[in-house]
């Protein structure tokens, strides 16, 4: 049996990277000449923009990127601090990275842009407030696992994210089938569903994940032009990432009912003490597709950018959650950014959540998250739990219980 997966794809051009930034740098009072002239030279400084009198500083204009330059000023003789010139937000939002393309993900911060409606989103900066992540770092994240076509571990918004990395893939002669470290993706789909899990944020690059910090299992169970494989190498990629302590496991693929997978989520589920396991409802209309159909998976449906159902997506009594799918911006192979759509880049963002919510509260078991995930939900629709959406779509905000009141970009 195959499992497949579908793409709907419009190719943007790569946005490039900013060549210089800002940062805000103090020396020691008792500092030299010298050693400030060799720590602005050290650094890349390449002109003053302002003095902070109050705060004894000064905002400079850096080559080569502020991260770097941080660093060096902190190395350097005669430097009290330096920090990067970060954004500050009205009160009651949430913090926004300075990623160019995060203006056009509406799924994390609706403004209403492309004719959506304001808020139909799942709060991700008010979400990042609450989780206490408004500096976007980057260590520390959920152990969030990808079951798809693997990724491109080049892409600049994906680079330092892999922790672990395997395929499971009929092999070539005598190649073994399962191999750990190898997961290179040779269709895009799994490198655009990951993108929108853990793209890293604040980096003046492209977009920004909505679990940005997390640390990434991939095991490439599908691939070529089709994005097809096989029910034994999917399985093989649960099984894997279970054992390797995957604290949510994400599955943006869909087949028929097989006994072989469904036992295999539900080992991996154990009961809701194992790992959440978050997949596509698939996009062919009413019929119940799985893993999405186990129960042991949450199924997501798709939204899109005024919180209707996206048209695409499947409508059924299994429906637990829903996410915006429809017209998603994310990492392409290759380099750049891409158009997508579907279920497969629902579930993605409800598994960003997930993760966020583990992260927060390491105490929460499966079963736990899953029932948060659905009371914290946004209810579309009709009143209550319904077959389009689910119990609503996922807000990343109410999840963790901070201020998700509306506040517009001034």
């Amino acid at each position: 049996m195959a499992v497949q997966l579908g793409l709907l794809l419009t190719i943007l051009s790569p946005t490039p990277a900013a060549a210089t930034d800002e940062v805000i740098v103090a020396y020691e009072k008792d500092s030299s000449r010298d050693e400030r002239v060799d720590a602005r030279a050290a650094a890349g400084v390449a002109d003053k923009l302002m003095s902070l009198e109050l705060a004894g500083a000064k905002l400079v204009r850096v080559v080569g990127g502020s991260r770097a330059a941080v660093a060096e000023l902190g190395r350097q003789p005669g430097v009290a601090y330096a920090e990067r010139n970060s954004r500050v937000t009205v009160a009651g939002s949430g913090p926004r990275p300075n990623d160019p393309g995060f203006t056009s993900t509406y799924a994390l911060n609706n403004r209403g842009q492309g004719g959506g409606l304001r808020d139909a989103d799942i709060d991700a900066p008010e979400g990042w407030k609450a989780a206490g992540l408004a500096r976007f770092p980057l260590a520390n994240g959920p152990r969030i696992a990808v079951i798809d076509t693997g990724i491109d571990r080049t892409h600049p918004d994906l680079r330092g994210r892999v922790v672990q990395c395997a395929q499971s893939r009929p092999p070539l002669l005598f190649a073994p089938r399962f191999v750990e470290g190898s997961c290179s993706d040779d269709n895009g789909h799994g490198t655009h569903v990951t993108g929108i899990i853990a793209a890293n944020a604040d980096n003046s690059e492209g977009i920004a994940g909505v679990a940005f910090n997390a640390k990434l299992m991939i095991c490439r169970a599908l691939g070529g032009i089709a994005g097809d494989g096989t029910l034994a190498d999917v399985v093989a990629c649960i099984d894997w990432a279970a054992r390797n302590g995957a604290e949510v496991i994400n599955l943006s693929l869909e087949a028929g009912f097989s006994p072989t997978l469904e036992r295999s989520v539900q080992q991996a589920w154990r009961g809701g003490d194992g790992a959440l396991l978050l997949a596509a409802a698939g996009n062919s209309g009413s019929s119940v597709r799985f893993p999405a159909g186990s129960s042991a998976v949450v199924s997501v449906a798709a939204t899109d950018r005024s919180d209707r159902r996206a048209s695409f997506s499947n409508n059924n009594s299994d429906v637990e959650l829903s996410a915006p799918g429809a017209d998603i911006l994310s990492t392409r192979l290759g380099g750049g950014y891409v158009l997508s759509e579907g279920t497969s880049q629902a579930a993605p963002q409800a598994a960003g959540v997930a993760g966020l919510l583990l992260s927060a509260r390491p105490k929460l078991n499966a079963e736990d998250t899953r029932r948060i995930l659905r009371r914290s939900s946004d209810d579309l629709g009709r009143r209550g739990r319904d077959n389009a959406f689910g119990a609503g779509r996922v807000n990343l905000c109410n999840a963790l219980g901070g201020d998700c009141s509306y506040a517009p970009d001034r």
